[in-house]
């Protein structure tokens, strides 16, 4: 809030609580300075796994990373920009299975609240007014996503949605006291099941395929396109595919988790579909969640706003916390296309 300052001859004269950076630049990152940008995202309370040069390499979209650079020429923010081209159209959205993107601001220099939320929304107002060359931009900013008050300043708009996350800290008793009494009875047959911490990304890609046909639903990605970010992630050692597998061997049900150093993200999952009432899927989340309990990092389910899957999560016992969904038309073609396509699809349906 402004302070207005009462002693003096002008009553409205407005005085800061803290000095205005002096000078802001905002430049598009070389290839030789991903190195640069991955160590801010490692820095930076806001990076996740998505935001590291290489997922986004991996991922094989078109891409860009605006960096936001302060008066000494210490990159401070920025934000990647994958895109792709559609119907002579330019959309500015995030790749197949990298849930969270938006931007990120290293807050190491600043000692107080204050200074921290000037970095995020001066030098992020700079940032969102530098994202040029699209017709519609959309990307979801995670939990950890910073104060987006400098992008709404810049006209984007944030639209509200969840996730569900154990935070990092808490103990396996602990997250096992939160569990809804429906899934503690599924983790009572575990007998049934041997679940396995590996890389069987055959079965994965199998059984996931298997849960969107059930749902009338295509695939929205390959095998290949699995395997290609489970070769860069598991290199890294920032991935885990868990695999239950009945007595027979069978595997029932898999789940692809990867990890930055302060969070896991479950990304990918396949349940065996003939298999009704298995409890094959709970088992490899409560695997999951106990494995990430004990690195010390958070469990974000990368929430859903179905119904069906949301009620699945939340009876795990996370806690809810707000997702923001930032989106922005570039252009008249890019307003129409998107009023065409809610008149046939309605709005969005994952966060």
């Amino acid at each position: 809030m402004d302070i207005l300052v009462a002693n003096t001859p002008d009553a409205a004269v407005r005085e800061p609580e803290v000095s205005r950076p002096k000078q802001v630049g905002v430049t598009a990152l070389s290839r030789e300075q991903f190195q640069q940008w991955d160590a801010l995202v490692s820095l930076s309370p806001h990076g996740t796994v998505f935001h590291y040069s290489w997922w986004l390499e991996a991922t094989g979209s078109e891409f860009k990373i605006l960096g936001c650079w302060d008066k000494d020429g210490r990159l401070i923010g920025g934000i990647p920009l994958p895109f792709k081209r559609k119907a002579g159209l330019i959309l500015y959205h995030s790749p197949r299975l990298a849930p969270y993107l938006g931007p990120i601001f290293d807050l190491t220099a600043a000692e107080k609240n204050a200074e921290r939320i000037l970095i995020m929304r001066h030098f992020g107002e700079q940032l969102a007014r530098a994202i040029h060359g699209f017709d519609f931009l959309s990307y979801t900013a995670g939990a950890a996503a910073p104060d987006l008050q400098g992008f709404l300043w810049a006209g984007f708009r944030a639209d509200l949605t969840y996730t569900f996350r154990i935070e990092g800290g808490t103990t396996i008793d602990q997250a096992f006291q939160q569990i809804s009494r429906t899934h503690r009875q599924k983790l009572n047959k575990h007998a049934e099941y041997f679940i396995e911490a590996g890389e069987d990304v055959s079965a994965l890609a199998m059984l996931s395929s298997q849960t969107f046909e059930r749902q009338g639903i295509a695939c929205p990605y390959s095998e290949n396109y699995l395997r290609r970010l489970w070769q860069e992630v598991s290199k890294r050692g920032r991935g885990i595919v868990y695999t239950a597998r009945g007595l027979d061997g069978r595997p029932a049900a898999a789940l692809l988790i990867v990890s930055d150093h302060r969070t896991s993200y479950q990304i990918v999952s396949g349940m065996d579909m003939t298999m009704r009432g298995s409890p094959a899927g709970g088992l490899i989340t409560w695997r999951a969640i106990c494995d990430t309990l004990n690195a010390g990092r958070t469990y974000d389910f990368e929430g859903s706003r179905i119904r069906g899957v949301e009620q699945y999560y939340r009876r795990w016992g996370g806690q809810a916390h707000p997702v923001w969904h930032l989106k922005k038309t570039g252009s008249l073609r890019g307003l129409l296309a998107k009023f065409v396509l809610n008149s046939f699809h309605g709005d969005d349906k994952h966060t």
